[in-house]
């Protein structure tokens, strides 16, 4: 075998390992971000599940009647901080929230998460919707934009999986196999 054969041979051969390092490179990548993000989801489930954060998301159904309280009403329209711990309501506001930034920032994976949350998130956006529009007369449109982000998505993918998602074809308990 000559120089230049060799040379080629050599060349052909390295192209060949950095090809396949690449490759594992990308699969690699792919697993540590699919890691991140189940990890950040189940972050947010074990936030989900904590007594004061279930206590908020309670809190935050009586909103709508809370509108009616004209010392609410004056909080909502007030500039500056509402207390979390006199509103606990606010703390599920803050959840959403912050769910709706990571989700729209691709840190969780939106598929999953409304797979097991857009109900309880259309749900929450129902009762909080009222609340959140008197705190825009002061504050602006963006607050809590994240989480009307998070509850058109999930509107979207109700739309989208209207019969839910289970797989087509696998038959339900209960019936034949």
């Amino acid at each position: 075998m000559d120089a230049t054969s060799l040379s080629i041979t050599v060349s052909i051969a390295t192209l060949v390992v950095v090809a396949v390092a690449s490759f594992a490179a990308i699969v690699q990548l792919r697993h540590l971000r699919a890691s991140n993000q189940l990890n950040a989801l189940l972050e947010i489930m074990n936030q989900w599940n904590i007594p004061v954060v279930q206590s908020a998301l309670a809190e935050l159904r009586t909103l709508p009647h809370k509108l009616n309280d004209p010392d609410f009403a004056e909080i909502l329209h007030s500039p500056g901080p509402v207390s979390r711990a006199a509103h606990p309501e606010f703390l599920a506001l803050d959840l959403y929230e912050q769910i709706g930034t990571f989700t729209k920032h691709g840190l969780i994976d939106e598929n999953i998460l409304l797979d097991i949350l857009s109900a309880q998130i259309r749900s929450a956006w129902d009762f909080a919707q009222g609340a959140i529009a008197a705190i825009r007369t002061v504050r602006g449109p963006s607050a809590f934009e994240n989480f009307e982000y998070l509850a058109m998505r999930a509107q979207h993918w109700e739309r989208a999986h209207p019969n839910g998602t289970y797989p087509r074809g696998l038959p339900r308990v209960g019936e034949g196999r």
